[in-house]
């Protein structure tokens, strides 16, 4: 993949990362809650999803904006892994 494709990718991920924090904001500020939420999720999604996984070089700033970028997905799936685990030993809960 060349460098310029890895910067367009860089720059439509951060870019859909802000329209989805200006989602959850314009969601919790006027209204109405949902259509901006499923927006909010839609935009993480895909600036996860466009986020370039094997750049050709290293950054502390990129890295730091990667980490933010994926923050959203992996709590998301941490959170269905863990209420996987209490599901599947239904026999013994332990709260």
């Amino acid at each position: 993949m060349s460098p310029w494709v890895e910067v367009l990718r860089m720059v439509l991920a951060t870019l859909l990362l802000l329209a989805g924090i200006a989602c959850l904001v314009q969601g919790f500020s006027q209204g109405p809650l949902w259509p901006c939420l499923i927006g909010m999720v839609v935009c993480w999604v895909l600036a996860y999803w466009l986020w370039p996984r094997n750049r050709e070089w290293d950054s502390p700033w990129l890295d730091v904006l990667e980490l933010v970028i994926e923050l959203p997905v992996s709590t998301v799936l941490w959170l269905l892994r863990l209420l996987g685990r209490l599901f599947r030993d239904v026999d013994g809960v332990d709260l």
